[in-house]
């Protein structure tokens, strides 16, 4: 559940050869990728939630996330999560159990998990459709869905809403293969703040009786 939990919200904050797909889908989708490259920062407060009918499941989340280049930190309070990444090196504490897995950030990461790639999951991967412009909490925003092009994954659909006048990505639903559907939205952009290197890195030695586990 973690895992696929991780890919939902990472996946929202992760959208580089095309093949045949979609030009206007593809324009949008590239300027996005220009706007948030442009930034020095990005910080975002966002809600999840994930619903599956069959089993009468419905859970939500909040959390924030801060990027800033190859570095980021997640924090998912009701989950008890954090994650945090300097570009070389992942921690991912869980508050409950007050133990910290480390390992090292790996190239080949898929990019759903990876969200300094955020913005340009769309290029690898994907085919991508322009379906509609609608209005969402008074915002005008392109629908565009996102489909795998290999059958393997645990995602098999993905349906982005970008802020028109912004050109940043406002939500996003995620249609699972085991019967779970997630949603991610926004509440809160802040862009080009300031953020020291420290910020991105995880000290073990704050954490009274912590349990490390480094896998690296």
């Amino acid at each position: 559940m973690r895992t696929i939990f991780l890919i939902a919200i990472l996946s929202f904050f992760v959208v580089s050869g095309y093949g045949q797909q979609d030009a206007k889908a593809k324009e949008i989708l590239e300027k996005v990728t220009k706007t948030t490259q442009s930034l020095k920062s990005i910080e975002a407060k966002f809600s999840f939630e994930m619903n599956n009918k069959a089993q009468n499941i419905q859970e939500k989340s909040s959390g924030t996330i801060i990027l800033k280049n190859k570095k980021y930190k997640l924090n998912i309070p009701q989950m008890g999560l954090q994650v945090t990444c300097d570009g070389k090196t992942i921690w991912t504490y869980m508050v409950n159990s007050n133990e910290v897995s480390i390992s090292n950030l790996d190239e080949e990461t898929d990019d759903l998990m990876d969200p300094t790639r955020i913005f340009t999951i769309y290029e690898r991967g994907f085919n991508y459709k322009y379906v509609s412009e609608t209005v969402d909490g008074g915002v005008p925003v392109y629908n565009i869905n996102l489909t795998p092009q290999k059958p393997t994954g645990e995602i098999s659909s993905i349906k982005l809403m970008i802020d028109k006048p912004k050109m940043l990505i406002r939500g996003a639903d995620m249609t699972g293969k085991d019967g779970n559907n997630y949603k991610v939205s926004i509440s809160q952009f802040k862009t080009d703040e300031v953020f020291k290197d420290s910020d991105f890195v995880f000290d073990p030695s704050k954490y009274k009786g912590i349990e490390i586990v480094d896998m690296r």
